[in-house]
């Protein structure tokens, strides 16, 4: 009888110390994962949403905001100051009537990201209503032809002699002004773009 009281007693304080440990692990627990755990200093606070993904990553200072959009492509890149915005895309007539009207020299010339412009220094290039071209720097001259298609969208040049026989190809007509020409060429590998430039003398 007296065995049976102890172990009851025993099994009783037993029970009353595994009580009160689970307790404390709780209290502990919860104080943990409350104060800087899952929401403090996780994922809410500088994980995912704060300086993530959302922050400074993909939205504010990527994709969106000074990437693609913002300062490339559409902004002051293809759209805004290039094919569509200024000059006479499309007008061959147009097209004709500025380059006859003036002499020309070659204000830019980047052939696959090297600038060669330094090439045609001191050149005047005069458009003639024959179709003839011809560039000279008063030593040295190039004839040759020239063409406008009829939707105004390609100049076509064909030089005799170097430099300007690095022209030749069809290009396509990116902005007229009476006073600048752009033009553009891409290989047709897509390993390179050429851009060449006129401008009124």
């Amino acid at each position: 009888m007296e065995r049976r009281h102890f172990i009851k007693k025993s099994g009783q304080a037993l029970l009353a110390v595994s009580t009160i440990s689970i307790t404390g692990a709780l209290i502990s627990s919860c104080t943990s994962d409350d104060s800087d755990d899952f929401f403090d200093d996780g994922y809410y606070d500088n994980g995912y949403y704060d300086d993530g993904y959302y922050d400074d990553g993909y939205y504010d200072d990527g994709y969106y905001d000074d990437g693609y959009y913002d300062d490339g492509y559409y902004d002051d890149g293809y759209y805004d100051d290039g094919y569509y915005d200024d000059g006479y895309y499309g007008d061959a007539q147009t097209i004709r009537d500025i380059l006859i009207a003036s002499n020309w020299k070659v204000a830019s010339y980047i052939d696959s990201g090297n600038d060669e412009t330094s090439d045609y220094n001191g050149y005047t290039v005069d458009f003639k209503v024959n179709d003839d071209v011809s560039a000279t720097n008063g030593s040295n001259t190039n004839n040759g032809s020239w063409q406008v298609n009829g939707s105004g969208n390609e100049l076509a040049l064909s030089f005799t002699g170097s430099p300007f026989d690095e022209f030749n190809d069809s290009w396509d007509i990116i902005s007229v002004l009476p006073t600048r020409i752009e033009l553009r060429d891409v290989s047709g590998g897509g390993s390179g773009t050429d851009i060449l430039i006129f401008e009124k003398v």
